[in-house]
């Protein structure tokens, strides 16, 4: 493929010159702006076949010629979807409002398209709204009372990203369980040695309990602690804190063979993506997770989201730093409530009504992108009650 560049002052002179030197069917493959007018991507149209083996390739204009394609092609997906959401919009109101309450509160592109396509035919948009808060109560697996952890007693490991709260709710947990059990029955133990003042702080909470606090150095020590607390009803363990990209985080997962297990610990305050990494890293073999930090979280629609499609069973909330009262037992119907609430807010991040077409064709070329590089959608084929009409 022969490309040639052009440059004049204005679009009219460019074409005069392409015409004459490359003829009358020349294809201009591109225009943009240029210092001195305008720059034009050309060739004859003889030469837009794919060269020989044994022909020379021009690798610079090759390239051009797929990243102007790529853009437009991108360019005329985004309209296209924006067409299509306005076609939508008019043709069926109810499932395209589900969708902007749950874009709205914060849920994800995967689990907002599936529920709106699950939608049961001849609903209007009151009753739709009604069917979408009753599906993600029934999907939203929380562990009642009569699971309650501390009171069933165990030995747990609280694990998850640097600044989650881990500490701040492993004493909660422990006040539950001397509550439960008294003081003598409950152990902690402090296994994070990266954080300066960490053990020193689990300390003081054991003080105030009343209980014992071991430290451990590595998993070996942690190894040999274990036995000696067998007779204890409850054993918290409080671990390190990493990024969930940080290759020590997998240190975690061999806690399963000391008989200890896993209690994801899950910042509902962070944007989606955080959460995602953090509930596919930590969330991954756990047991249950733990949100933390909802009072600082006013739209906890991302984390509810991974929650469902992980189908993580969700043990705990907490917000806020008082022992043991900012710790709950989930109330499904609350939280769903509150995430639907949080996109009503009023926010500079807000989309207004001539924002959607626009949003709508970006969230289709991010799907597609994802579909094309294989990414299953956890959770998708396991929504309970959302039997299309």
């Amino acid at each position: 493929m022969s490309v040639q560049v052009f440059v004049a002052t204005n679009a009219r002179e460019g074409l005069a010159r392409v015409r004459k030197e490359l003829g009358d069917d020349a294809v201009v493959l591109s225009t943009r702006p240029h210092p001195r007018g305008v720059e034009l991507l050309a060739s004859a149209y003889g030469d837009l076949t794919v060269p020989a083996v044994s022909e020379p390739v021009d690798t610079a204009g090759s390239s051009r010629i797929l990243a102007e394609l790529s853009r437009l092609r991108g360019l005329l997906q985004n309209q296209l979807a924006g067409f299509a959401w306005g076609a939508a919009r008019r043709r069926d109101p109810p499932r395209v409002a589900v969708m902007q309450t749950l874009f709205a509160a914060g849920f994800g592109s995967s689990l907002a398209r599936t529920l709106a396509a699950r939608l049961p035919r001849g609903l209007d948009t009151e009753a739709a709204q009604r069917w979408l808060r009753q599906v993600l109560i029934r999907n939203l697996p929380v562990q009642g009372r009569e699971a309650d952890l501390t009171t069933t007693g165990g030995r747990y490991a609280l694990v998850g990203s640097t600044g989650a709260g881990k500490t701040t709710t492993l004493a909660k947990l422990a006040a539950r369980g001397v509550d439960a059990h008294g003081v003598d029955q409950v152990a902690l133990v402090a296994a994070d040695t990266y954080r300066i003042g960490a053990t020193a702080q689990l300390k003081v909470y054991a003080d105030l309990l009343g209980g014992s606090l071991h430290v451990c150095e590595d998993r070996d020590g942690l190894a040999q602690l274990m036995p000696q607390l067998v007779g204890k009803k409850l054993v918290l363990i409080d671990t390190a804190g990493f990024a969930p990209s940080d290759r020590r985080t997998r240190e975690g997962q061999a806690l399963g063979a000391l008989g200890i297990s896993r209690l994801a610990v899950i910042a509902a305050n962070q944007q989606g993506a955080a959460i995602e990494q953090a509930m596919l890293r930590f969330g991954e073999g756990a047991a249950a997770c733990i949100l933390t930090k909802l009072d600082e979280t006013p739209q906890p629609g991302a984390a509810l989201d991974s929650v469902i499609r992980h189908r993580l069973p969700l043990a705990y909330i907490a917000g806020g730093q008082r022992v043991p009262e900012d710790l709950h037992v989930p109330n499904a119907a609350y939280l769903v409530d509150r995430a639907l609430k949080g996109g009503q807010l009023a926010t500079p991040y807000a989309l207004e009504a001539e924002d959607w077409p626009l949003f709508a064709g970006v969230e289709a070329e991010r799907a597609e992108r994802h579909s094309q590089n294989g990414h299953p959608q956890q959770g998708m084929n396991t929504l309970k009650g959302t039997r299309a009409g």
